[in-house]
């Protein structure tokens, strides 16, 4: 898996040059949260929310001109060297069925925008990338990231994969496949809903219970260090 630096912002001069002097010219940015590329001469933008489990959700916009990379230049000094600027004035232009190419606003004419949907449904916010964080309380809402949440950190008194507990043949029950039905949710989680019962939380696919989750929310205990 290709390795994919984290970066907190790009709202300096010094933050743009450090960037464009990477190997790569190619991040995730906390603040705004988004992906960005640098493509010869194009910036390719790609906006991210937090609990997106479908990176084809993510709203992406493409910057630049044919002939040189000086537009996004004159673009980027024009916003004064602020990502979030650049951001807002992408939130400003129409586009419209007739206005799918843009020019952004007092900049060089040049410049072209384009916005469009990603194509990459593996395209996660960092936070859904790394290992998903403990439920430290009851959410408000369960949803299909806290549930994702509790399967990944072990954080139930009792689980049933209910396909198997539904099977006719007595002693047929089958270890509950966890691991496997969480790549499944986060990978493609169309289809997949979370409803509940009482106490308990029910993990659904295409309205079929699959796993039937009594949720206990006790921290997991850091892993021990190895000693040196």
């Amino acid at each position: 898996m290709m390795h994919i630096p984290v970066l907190n912002q790009l709202e300096t001069r010094t933050e743009w040059i450090s960037f464009f002097r990477r190997e790569r010219s190619y991040a995730y940015l906390t603040h705004p949260l988004c992906l960005i590329d640098l493509q010869t001469t194009f910036l390719q933008i790609t906006l991210l929310e937090e609990d997106m489990l479908d990176g084809r959700q993510a709203t992406k916009y493409s910057l630049g001109s044919k002939s040189s990379i000086e537009p996004i230049w004159k673009m980027i000094k024009a916003c004064n060297w602020q990502l979030s600027a650049i951001i807002s004035g992408l939130d400003e232009l129409s586009f419209g069925s007739n206005a799918r190419d843009n020019a952004f606003p007092d900049i060089h004419r040049e410049l072209t925008v384009r916005k469009f949907f990603a194509k990459d449904k593996q395209l996660l916010a960092p936070s859904l990338i790394g290992p998903l964080e403990p439920l430290l309380a009851t959410p408000e809402i369960w949803d299909l990231k806290a549930v994702c949440r509790l399967l990944s950190n072990g954080q139930f008194s009792d689980i049933e994969f209910m396909p198997s507990a539904n099977a006719k043949k007595p002693g047929s029950q089958k270890p509950v496949p966890i691991r496997s039905i969480l790549l499944k949710v986060l990978d493609s989680p169309s289809g997949w809903s979370v409803s509940l019962s009482k106490h308990t939380v029910l993990l659904s696919y295409t309205s079929k219970v699959i796993l039937r989750i009594a949720p206990y929310l006790k921290k997991p205990a850091p892993r021990l260090k190895e000693a040196r």
